[in-house]
Order: C-alpha cells, then structure tokens, then sequence
C-alpha cells in the first residue's frame, strides 16, 4: 500500500501542478482538501453507512487534528509553491529527507532510539540531498533554466514540506494508534482531512482575492488534472497512506512511501518534458539508500 501511495502521489503531485499553472496554485491548493474531504465522506458512508466515524477520542482528534494542519495543510501549501514555481522533479527531490524528521519526532514523541545506525542514516539522506541540488540542473521543458532565486525558494519551500510530513506522519501515528485509540484508517484519513480542511480555511480568508479565479476551475484544462489530483492524492492515495502507516511500522511505511522522489520521474517526463541530471537521479538514490539503512535497522 505504501508503495502504490509513492506511485499515485506522483502522479497526482504532477497534476495539481499542472491545474495550478493553468489557473491559480492557491487556489488549487485551496481547493483540494475541502473537495477531498468530500470524496473520502462519501467512500465512508458507503463503506459504514454512517455520515461520521463514532468514538472518535478527544486525544485522536488532538494529534489527527495537528497531522492534518501540519502535514497537509501547511506543508502542502509550501509543496505547492515549489511545484508551481520549480516543477513537480525538483520539488519532490528534496522529499527524501522525510524520514529523516520523521525519526526525529518518533524519537521525541514516541521514545524510538536514534543509536548510530540511525545516525548514520540521516548522514546519508543528508548526502543525497546535497548531492541531488548541488550541481547544476538546467531541467526542461517549462522548467527549464531557471533563475537562480527562484530555484532557491522552491527547494526551501520543499524542505519545510519534508519536515511537516514527517512530523505530520508521527502526529496519524499517534492518532490512530496511540493512548489506546484503534481507528480504521479511512476514519483516521477523514477525520485528519476534516481537520486541515478546517487549517486551509484560514488561508482562504487571507486570500480571499483568489476566488476571482474560481471560473477557471470549470475549464476542461483545469478540471481533468484537478480531478486526477484530488483522486489520487487526497483520496485514494492519502486512504493508502495511513493504512500502511497503521499496519506497518511507521518508519517503514515513510521509507517506501518517501520513494516518491523516483515515482514522480515518469509523470514529469511524460506531462513535462522534464529528464532529471545525472546529478538529480544519484542524489535520490543515495538518499534511499539513507533512508533504507535509517528505518530498517
């Protein structure tokens, strides 16, 4: 499950960068939480029969809640600029340092050991990373030799995305699992949607001035990738997400769902005309690497 999440958020990443440049980034950022809470209410009536999860702990609600604002809500709209602005390879390259905050706060917040193997680990993710954006990488297509300024922005604004999700990740784990707590994962993906979608309203007051962008959204350029986003990213792909992060260790789940990085290389030569360097493809792989030696210990 983790892998074919890897797979569909690479896919979807790729087009809800494509509906963004063809419309409004924020608003498309905006827009795909409420409308995925909307498709994962659905499967959930249809799958229970029920309009919301019951049972539902105060203290599920607490750590879904802040895995929902921080990892999809905040971190994703950082995602989104990078996307938007350096293209779907380049931002979701940096994601491979995931795990390593994802380590960090499982070893702040759930007491797992981080002994030299660990270390060790996040030594190599880190060598990948710098491996992958310290040479030049002129990229193509649309995103072909950009600007020096903007290349640093976009890679800043991945990163902070890398920290969110991992520390996102810990947050589902401890909602789903943690004090006794024992939810389905769709009940724990919605409830974590509901959430940030609650998160992502406060940008929409704050850039109120997007909506005038709203008649974009219905045309077909703009719809088809949006709607191949929202199902394979929030809906199916998130669904698939917390299912692994459930039923597996979470340190394994994010390595095999942090191979998003490689999943991303086809659809972004395919919608964008976009090889990666020589540079970019050793740069993730060692990072893998890090992340394998990190989690599988």
């Amino acid at each position: 499950m983790a892998l074919s999440a890897a797979l569909m958020w690479g896919f979807g990443a790729t087009f809800f960068g494509m509906a963004g440049r063809r419309s409004d980034p924020v608003l498309v950022n905006i827009l795909r939480l409420p409308l995925g809470m909307i498709l994962l209410g659905a499967a959930w009536f249809l799958t229970s029969h029920q309009w919301w999860p019951d049972g539902v702990s105060a203290r599920s609600h607490l750590w879904l809640g802040m895995s929902g604002a921080i990892g999809l809500a905040v971190g994703d709209s950082f995602l989104f600029y990078a996307i938007s602005n350096i293209g779907p390879r380049r931002a979701l390259m940096v994601l491979a340092a995931t795990p390593a905050f994802a380590a960090i706060s499982a070893w702040l917040l759930l007491g797992e050991t981080l002994d030299a193997q660990a270390l060790a680990g996040m030594a190599i993710i880190l060598g990948g990373i710098l491996v992958a954006t310290a040479f030049r990488d002129a990229g193509g297509g649309e995103f072909r030799d950009l600007p020096p300024a903007m290349l640093r922005k976009g890679l800043s604004a991945a990163l902070v995305c890398a920290v969110c999700s991992g520390v996102g990740n810990t947050f589902a784990k401890l909602g789903m699992s943690g004090a006794g707590a024992d939810l389905s994962p769709l009940a724990a993906t919605l409830v974590r949607m509901m959430w940030a979608t609650v998160a992502i309203s406060a940008l929409a007051w704050w850039r109120r001035d997007t909506l005038v962008h709203l008649p974009r959204i219905a045309a077909a350029r703009v719809a088809w990738p949006l709607f191949g986003g929202l199902m394979l990213g929030p809906f199916i792909g998130m669904w698939f997400a917390i299912s692994a992060i459930k039923m597996t260790d979470t340190g394994v789940a994010t390595v095999l769902m942090n191979t998003v990085p490689l999943t991303v290389l086809l659809p972004s030569w395919l919608f964008h005309r976009d090889p990666p360097s020589r540079a970019a493809l050793a740069g993730i792989a060692i990072a893998m690497v890090g992340a394998v030696v990190l989690f599988l210990r």
